[in-house]
């Protein structure tokens, strides 16, 4: 407890009275904490009767961000506004002062780190392969690699099927260098009994191969699948994370992404991102000009890409590494990674955290609608991100422009002739069973008569991909699609019931029938002789009836 030297009070030693009434509406620091009844004396009567240490803290505003623990001097925590600004000009201030960032600070590991660097800065560069102290290292073994590739595959089918990887995944994909791998094959095949590192990248490679290759071997695929997911999981155990691991992720997202369910292809996604924030890739150089297997800035781009839309189309959260790397892609023949980018860039007005409104989502609309996709894949990408804009755009509009509608129909049938060129060659791109569906939905959605002349070809469209790739998952996929427009004929018959009724003829309504005037004549007819078409207004002086000055209270009355 702070005694009253270290808090100067305006109370005299001697007891001045005058100081004393100074301090009545002000209670001592004890009874404050305590919250009981303080005279305001030195010491309190509080303080005599309970023998506690009576002191008044100096009545002054303190700075919040001096107070332990983000406390206010009554204990109260600050504002929330005052407590982001602190924070954030303590980490800008880090920032400037030292290459440590918060999140390194927050590491034990980096810290045991950074004082290494200290006392031997020689070799502050090179890597450390053990954390100190992480744990108690009762589990240290470290697995073999298995060498079973070679047994798997011959060179030969491992050269067929690179080629197939490269003629469509490379395609939109692009983050191994071609030459370099096609000499990779040949070296390992040259020590086939020997375990390799890129032995997970080649499985990889091979089993996407194998899926695109339009005459697909189902058992070597799932052999070429099983013997990379065992190396990652040996490899991943390992101390320090690696490119081939993350090479490797990113390969097994891609194959997930069209396999499975869409958790598997979103974790796998996310430990794609997490290695190669891991790898602290943020230092590599701006150029491509690498000669390695793995062309490291395409690596990050496109494993972003990745786990971005996937978690956008499954909603879930993404991850965002501490060091991004430039997002300028050189231009390669047959590799059109960089119009992959191009269309990344657009979809960042989907993300969450960041604040759009309907003009940047119709501006996303109007901008996708110009890109002239080079292939069928980036036409699937090109329609799926344009049925995603206008579902974020329905949520934030009342009203969509007519334009912004064609324009999403126009990228969603041209998304539905990509699909049926790409069945053509059985190329299973996830988004060929994606975009008919979702654009079923867009259309029921949009409800339009403009918007439901398409939706048989969609349709149409959906049952030849079911037909080509015979799975469960696209039979559940017809018959939700089936149910959905029975559905919306039932919702449609309903409100064309409500409309006939509308022209169904009534009887006449029960009444009291009253004596009617006859207005050329001003007699009374009765009830029973009157009719609209008893009335007979040839010689009816028409001009004189409305020119007339009549009060609607001076009509003859009936003659009894």
């Amino acid at each position: 407890m702070n005694s009253p030297e270290d808090h100067p009070t305006p109370v005299s030693a001697d007891g001045d009275t005058s100081n004393r009434r100074q301090r009545i509406k002000h209670a001592c620091e004890p009874c404050k904490k305590r919250k009981r009844r303080c005279n305001g004396e030195q010491p309190c009567s509080t303080c005599i009767k309970y023998e506690y240490k009576c002191y008044f803290e100096v009545v002054q505003r303190k700075r919040r961000s001096r107070q332990p623990d983000g406390l206010q001097s009554d204990g109260s925590p600050p504002a929330r506004s005052l407590t982001l600004e602190v924070n954030q000009d303590i980490e800008k201030e880090i920032s400037s002062t030292s290459a440590t960032t918060p999140r390194e600070a927050n590491s034990g590991a980096a810290f045991a780190q950074l004082l290494r660097n200290r006392l031997e800065p020689r070799q502050a560069n090179s890597p450390n392969a053990q954390t100190p102290s992480w744990n108690i290292g009762m589990s240290e073994e470290q697995q073999d690699l298995p060498s079973e590739l070679t047994r798997i595959i011959s060179k030969d089918q491992m050269q067929k099927l690179s080629v197939s990887y490269f003629t469509t995944i490379h395609q939109l994909y692009g983050f191994l260098n071609r030459q370099v791998f096609d000499t990779k094959i040949e070296e390992r095949w040259n020590m086939i009994y020997v375990p390799d590192p890129y032995d997970s990248i080649l499985c990889g490679v091979a089993a996407l191969g194998s899926q695109y290759l339009g005459e697909p071997s189902k058992s070597l695929e799932i052999a070429l699948v099983d013997c990379a997911k065992r190396m990652l999981e040996i490899t991943s155990a390992s101390n320090t994370p690696s490119y081939e691991n993350a090479a490797s992720w990113t390969l097994r997202t891609i194959y997930l992404r069209s396999t499975t369910q869409p958790y598997a292809a979103w974790i796998t996604s996310c430990t794609a991102m997490l290695t190669i924030d891991g790898l602290g890739m943020g230092g590599d150089p701006d150029d491509e000009s690498e000669a390695g297997i793995i062309n490291r800035r395409r690596l990050f781009w496109c494993a972003t890409v990745l786990n971005t839309w996937v978690s956008n189309e499954y909603g879930r959260t993404k991850v965002e590494v501490s060091k991004p790397l430039p997002a300028h892609l050189v231009s390669r023949p047959g590799d059109f990674t960089p119009d992959l980018l191009y269309l990344y860039r657009i979809s960042e007005r989907l993300d969450p955290k960041k604040p759009s409104t309907a003009s940047d989502f119709e501006a996303g609309i109007a901008e996708l609608v110009t890109f002239q996709p080079p292939v069928d894949a980036l036409f699937l990408s090109q329609s799926n991100l344009a049925l995603a804009l206008y579902r974020r755009l329905r949520f934030v509009a009342s009203t969509i422009s007519d334009e912004t509608i064609r324009r999403v129909i126009t990228m969603g049938n041209a998304g539905l002739d990509a699909v049926l060129r790409l069945i053509v060659k059985r190329q299973p791109w996830w988004h060929v069973a994606n975009v008919p569906f979702q654009f079923i939905c867009t259309l029921l959605v949009i409800d339009t008569e403009d918007a439901l002349e398409h939706l048989r070809r969609a349709v149409d469209t959906l049952q030849a991909v079911a037909e080509c790739f015979p799975t469960r998952s696209l039979t559940d996929t017809l018959s939700s699609v089936r149910k959905l427009i029975q559905l919306a004929c039932k919702q449609k018959r309903g409100q064309l019931s409500l409309l006939e009724q509308s022209l169904t003829p009534r009887p006449a309504v029960l009444r009291t029938e009253q004596p009617r005037v006859d207005l050329a004549s001003g007699q009374v007819q009765s009830p029973s002789t009157w009719s609209p078409e008893s009335m007979d207004f040839t010689d009816f002086d028409w001009e004189k009836f409305f020119s007339t000055d009549v009060s609607v209270l001076e009509y003859p009355l009936p003659m009894t």
